[in-house]
């Protein structure tokens, strides 16, 4: 029998016609001669969130010379009195431009409409979200979907996919913002119908987009990580005319499926987590969609999941419409220490020798880059199994090997610690993260969480994070925001009530007790390596790299941002959008800043000073030919960092493009 490690089970799929740019990207990623007109269908630009724009207009000598075109404010922007009891805004949506339109989601989920061109105010969808929750993170949404129904004409043949933070999915025409009536129960589906078991209904929400790939829309989830009961994670395939659930794939194997023997003891009956909170891609050529999982719950500590735990942390290929495994490859065995597969999977057509090929390349919290074959899942570069650092934790059995790309290198450093990486400001800096660092396990990438406490390099932030990666689809270089920061993990004693695995379907019977266990506290924790308050690693903390795909190489870092006294300041949660006029546009949290960066050197060759902190992707289109290259931010900032860092917050969309 193959090892459940390796990527198998695939196919050749059905073909689907693909639903991309204007300017006609195809699945494949090839791309044509430009139009004149390029829309931005879907919150990655494609559908395989490439992030790229064909436009020329905007290039490095001209730039500099943006104006503000247009402001729109949506006004859902709060920072609560007492986040304890009620959470606060995150806006992090990266719009759609489709037939003229600009389509924002806001926090509080509301969805409106722009004139792309103008910015006046065409419509609002309000679903209505309770606004007195405390969801963890925030309110937010990260940006919707859309589709086109090739069989149909007029009212909601053209439709946008709105996943709410209280696991809806609501279908909308795009024309109007009024709810598809023949939609699920009046527009929209109930996403917490099938989902168990739910203790608490914010325990199961939804964040990312939804994607839409032939006639099935996809949803995955974000779940309350580390509580001792659970919701399940698992994805679904919704009808998108009808909302009639089509299938489930159980990101956890259940009895008899591929995999459950990764779930030593029988513990895939108290598994949780592996849910998919990220971003999906879709290859609507091939029929496939692309879904990247997260951790197997609790954290920092397996004892109770012994294993290596499929399909948590792991790209896994469905068939879009009967939701079949293609294939699948696991990037971290029995995760330790948070390393979710946080990014959208870039699907980009790479040549190597003369030959093309498609493929789908997943960017990791570890900063490594796996590239595979799109259709077949065989890997672009070799992937080797290592050896790495047992646990010394009673009861936990750390995985003896994980996976290492041959190419390209780590994006961000995966090496112990020495003195020559810690930051010196004062030589009492230095000496108190040094001995700070003496007392704690540190051997490197993939050292695991012990009771005296172990770096985690990089840290749970990763590398690279949900913001993933923008690649050029006309010659395969991606650009990825990563974060350089260490984290102590830790594992408290813990006692033998929760080395145990716990009941994961509760009888009726039993929901008190089961009440009383989704209290308990997460039995590990990570805190920031840090001493007086400040980081012990060199700056700078957040970088940009370039990477050229098709050879596996590192082509340039350049640092993200800084703070206002001049040190790099971290990566920040905004993608980054690079055009075909050479440019690369990115924004960090510790200034409200977006940076232009020349393609080929990563030079900043122009900044824009911004109103709030940009937590979301910049896009760039044109309405119609003749007109002009516009550039859209929507810097609104982190209700956390606005609290605990000073940062602004804001509910602005920023429309720039050239002077007359």
């Amino acid at each position: 029998m193959p090892s459940t490690r390796s990527t198998l089970g695939w196919r050749r799929g059905a073909r689907f016609a693909a639903l991309g740019f204007s300017f006609a990207v195809a699945a494949s990623g090839a791309v044509a001669e430009p139009a004149e007109t390029a829309d931005w269908p879907h919150p990655g630009g494609d559908a395989g969130g490439a992030r790229f724009s064909p436009l020329t207009d905007i290039h490095r000598g001209n730039v500099g010379s943006l104006e503000v075109a247009w402001t729109y404010r949506h006004g859902d922007a709060h920072v609560p009195e007492n986040p304890a009891k009620v959470a606060g805004t995150a806006f992090e949506a990266t719009p759609l431009m489709i037939d003229g339109k600009l389509i924002v989601s806001t926090p509080y989920n509301r969805v409106i409409a722009l004139d792309a061109e103008t910015g006046a105010e065409l419509w609002v969808f309000d679903p209505g979200v309770d606004r007195g929750v405390r969801y963890t993170n925030g309110y937010l949404n990260r940006g919707v979907e859309s589709w086109r129904d090739p069989s149909a004409t007029g009212f909601c043949a053209s439709r946008l996919f709105v996943a709410t933070i209280d696991s809806r999915l609501v279908a909308l025409d795009l024309e109007s913002g009024r709810v598809c009536p023949g939609f699920g129960k009046g527009g929209s589906v109930d996403l917490h119908v099938g989902i168990e078991p739910l203790i608490r209904p914010e325990h199961h929400k939804m964040t990312s987009p939804p994607v839409a790939v032939g006639d099935v829309v996809v949803v995955g989830s974000s779940l309350a990580d580390n509580r001792r009961v659970q919701p399940s994670g698992d994805v679904r395939g919704f009808d998108a005319r009808t909302g009639r659930l089509r299938w489930r794939f159980h990101v956890i194997p259940q009895q008899g499926e591929f995999g459950v023997e990764t779930w030593e003891d029988g513990s895939w009956r108290s598994g949780a987590g592996a849910n998919a909170w990220a971003p999906l891609s879709a290859d609507p050529e091939r029929g496939l969609v692309f879904i990247p999982t997260s951790t197997a719950s609790p954290d920092f500590y397996g004892g109770a999941r012994l294993g290596d735990n499929l399909f948590a942390d792991s790209l896994v290929v469905l068939r879009a419409d009967t939701g079949e495994r293609v294939w699948h490859f696991q990037t971290v065995h029995h995760d330790l220490w948070d390393y979710d597969n946080a990014s959208q999977p870039l699907l980009v057509t790479l040549e190597r020798d003369g030959r093309k090929t498609d493929v789908a390349a997943q960017l990791t919290k570890t900063g490594f880059v796996f590239v595979f074959d799109r259709e077949t899942g065989e890997p672009f570069f070799p992937i080797e199994e290592r050896a790495v650092p047992k646990s010394d934790v009673p009861g936990e059995r750390a995985s003896p090997t994980q996976p290492f790309p041959s190419r390209p290198p780590p994006l961000s450093p995966v090496h112990a610690l020495t003195r020559d990486d810690l930051w010196a400001p004062t030589p009492g800096h230095l000496e108190a993260c040094a001995q700070k660092l003496a007392g704690l396990r540190n051997e490197g990438i993939f050292t695991p969480p012990s009771e005296a406490g172990s770096i985690l390099y990089p840290a749970t932030a990763g590398g690279a994070n949900w913001p993933g990666g923008a690649v050029d689809l006309r010659n395969g270089i991606l650009y990825v925001p990563v974060s350089n920061i260490a984290m102590v993990a830790s594992v408290p004693p813990l006692p033998d009530a929760l080395r145990r695995p716990a009941f994961r379907r509760w009888l009726p019977s039993q929901r008190r007790a089961a009440k009383a266990a989704a209290a308990s506290v997460e039995p590990s924790g990570g805190a920031t390596f840090q001493a007086n308050g400040q980081f012990c690693v060199k700056p700078p903390w957040g970088m940009l790299v370039a990477v050229d795909l098709s050879r596996g190489e590192i082509l340039w870092r350049a640092a993200t941002s800084r703070t206002p006294d001049g040190v790099g300041g971290a990566a920040g949660f905004g993608p980054a959008l690079v055009t075909a006029g050479g440019l690369v546009f990115h924004a960090g949290t510790s200034l409200p800043e977006l940076r232009a960066h020349d393609a080929d050197s990563g030079e900043v060759v122009a900044s824009i000073d911004l109103p709030a902190s940009l937590n979301a992707g910049p896009i760039s289109y044109r309405v119609r030919p003749g007109g002009k290259q516009y550039l859209v931010v929507t810097p609104g900032g982190h209700h956390i960092f606005a609290r605990y860092q000073g940062a602004q917050m804001g509910d602005y969309v920023i429309a720039y493009t050239l002077p007359d």
